[in-house]
């Protein structure tokens, strides 16, 4: 069962989201993309980089890199705010995420749940996992200032939530984070840096 559902014309200009069965957790693999009006290697710091992600993801109560383990790959820990009214409590994220560059200037994250000594669960969030999952950037075709942005999520969000709040929560989430994303773009194109 595959649903593909375009939300551009309500939401977001060009933007689709494709919801699948996974083949790695008994849950759904989100997949979007979207054209957004700048460079690639621009683009691709402000997604990952928590001296930018966190001050204009507003899903995100906190987002760090708590452990480096080469110039490519992090350990990061992120706190997502409670969402729908209270209906979703927050929840923490503890994952691994590498970079990697492929000529034609594609970049990409890509991302995996990990146990950190130092980042136990705690009962002010509910720990969701992250499965295979990752961004990626590169030139759109015509037009190589701007960039297609891709996005695959795989994440089991813990808690005891019913399918249909998760098959709702997902897909906006995706949308918040383009909306949110964009945003913070013009503020920084604004601001002159």
């Amino acid at each position: 069962m595959v649903n593909s559902c375009s939300l551009s014309s309500l939401f977001e200009k060009h933007m689709d989201v494709l919801a699948k069965p996974s083949t790695e957790f008994p849950g759904i693999l989100y997949r979007t993309e979207v054209s957004m009006e700048i460079p690639p290697v621009k683009l691709f710091p402000f997604v990952f980089r928590p001296e930018y992600r966190s001050k204009w993801d507003k899903s995100l109560q906190s987002y760090k890199i708590v452990e480096r383990i080469d110039q490519d790959t992090f350990i990061c820990h992120s706190i997502t705010h409670s969402y729908g009214f209270g209906m979703v409590s927050p929840r923490d994220f503890v994952f691994m995420l590498h970079l990697k560059t492929y000529d034609g200037n594609l970049m990409t994250t890509n991302s995996i749940s990990v146990v950190h000594p130092n980042l136990p669960p705690t009962p002010a969030c509910i720990r969701g996992t992250t499965f295979s999952s990752g961004y990626a950037c590169l030139p759109l075709p015509g037009n190589p200032e701007h960039t297609k942005l891709m996005m695959v999520v795989q994440v089991d969000l813990g808690g005891f939530l019913m399918p249909s709040v998760i098959n709702s929560v997902m897909p906006m989430s995706l949308i918040n984070f383009v909306t949110d994303c964009k945003s913070g773009l013009k503020m920084l194109r604004q601001s002159g840096t």
